[in-house]
Formats: structure tokens, sequence, C-alpha cells
């Protein structure tokens, strides 16, 4: 399989789910994937609110012939400081996801170990409007095998039942 092959099946697969750009201005981001959540309950009325919760994930879909560990922390950097631009922080927030997804053909060891250490969690206002935090995974094409960091085994799971089906 290859990288752009492996593109076509995670986009078309989450196509049905999140809002997918093509577009982006960060280099080696080949689709951006948005998903938005809002849950709330009322008592008798909407006026009458009790609670409301919203959940948001920013996937980022990168894409690379050979991935090496400076362009992981390139990566990194700059959808650190991207993600902030879309997300909606404040009363009534409860998380935000953000996932790079590093699609490859083949990859340094070091890449690979990079994204299995890599850690980003944040708490706003004491954890009264939620939190951030970044589930890191990568699918190597040569060997039809995926990593993640800790937070992000469910990013993998999912990778390897698409891609490899």
């Amino acid at each position: 399989m290859t990288v752009y092959t492996a593109l076509e099946k995670l986009t078309e697969s989450l196509k049905s789910f999140y809002n997918i750009d093509l577009n982006s201005e960060i280099p080696g981001v080949a689709a951006r994937a948005d998903y938005f959540e809002h849950s709330e309950q009322f008592l008798v009325s909407r006026k009458a609110n009790l609670w409301t919760a919203d959940g948001e994930e920013f996937m980022y879909i990168l894409t690379a012939d050979h991935l090496t560990k400076e362009f992981v922390d390139s990566s990194m950097e700059q959808i650190d400081s991207d993600w902030k631009k879309h997300a909606h922080i404040g009363p009534g927030h409860m998380y935000t996801y953000v996932t790079p997804v590093f699609l490859c053909q083949s990859a340094d060891k070091d890449a690979l170990k990079a994204i299995r250490r890599f850690r980003r969690y944040k708490s706003y206002r004491l954890g009264f409007y939620g939190w951030s935090e970044f589930h890191a995974a990568a699918y190597v094409c040569d060997q039809d095998s995926a990593c993640s960091n800790g937070s992000g085994r469910g990013v993998r799971k999912m990778l390897l039942k698409v891609l490899e089906s």
C-alpha cells in the first residue's frame, strides 16, 4: 500500500463523522478532520438548562515518504499553534483532542520513538473549562504497522482496522 492510497482510505472512512478540509497551510498536512459534539441536559424547557458539554477533535493527517524525527518535531510544534485557532475553550467546554496522524512509507526508529513518547495535556481553569490532550499515531505502509503514544491507543486501533482491511 502507498501513502496516498492509505490517505484515501482514511479520509473515506472519516468523512461520515468528521468535517474534512483538504486545504491546509501547514507543510506536510494533507488533510484536517474536525469533529464537534454538543450535549446538554435541561429541565422541562430549554431555559432551565442544567448543564452543557462541548467536545471537539482536530485530526491532522500528515504524509511523508520517509518519516524523520525532525519532521515529527516540527509538525507537532506547528499543529500545537494551529489547533488553538479552531478550538472553542470556555464555559461548557469539556474536551479537545488534537490528533496528529502520520502516514509514511518508511520511518526512522527515532521518529517512531518520538511519537510514542510525545505527551501534551492541559486543563483550563482547574478543569472547569475542560481539558485538551494530544493523541499521536503513525502508520508505516511498508511494514503495515502502527504506533501511538499512550493516549492515542484508540487511534492506533482505528488505523489498523481501517488501513489493513
